[in-house]
């Protein structure tokens, strides 16, 4: 190192040395802060990625309601006071006839309560 020939030549040496040191510790903080930024880039865009995919998610899982909704108005529809009891009585009657019929009178759904005995006549 050279040694400063005036007092005010000492005073822009220490100057400038103060400034390089601030400048490089500058310089450091501020790369630090850039890979912060990177990092916190990179967390925000793994968070909207999961939003998207949960949002996707629900968008899907809303259609089997509308059976459920169906199902809710049908039986509301049979057991309101509107139906009446004629119109209930045709509904039953046509879902009976969509079960299949064993030939004495029951349906095939229905279960024996013991074992059919012969008539003695």
């Amino acid at each position: 190192m050279r040694q400063p020939a005036t007092m005010h030549e000492a005073k822009s040496m220490v100057k400038e040395r103060f400034l390089d040191r601030r400048v490089e510790k500058l310089s450091k903080e501020n790369d630090k802060l850039r890979e912060a930024v990177g990092e916190l880039r990179q967390d925000l865009d793994d968070a909207q990625d999961r939003s998207k995919e949960t949002l996707a998610a629900l968008t899907k899982t809303r259609r089997p309601g509308r059976m459920k909704w169906l199902v809710l108005a049908g039986g509301a529809y049979v057991l309101g006071a509107k139906a009446g009891r004629g119109r209930y009585e045709q509904l039953k009657g046509w879902a009976r006839s969509l079960t299949p019929d064993n030939g004495n009178g029951t349906t095939t759904t229905e279960l024996s309560t013991g074992p059919d005995l012969p008539s003695k006549a």
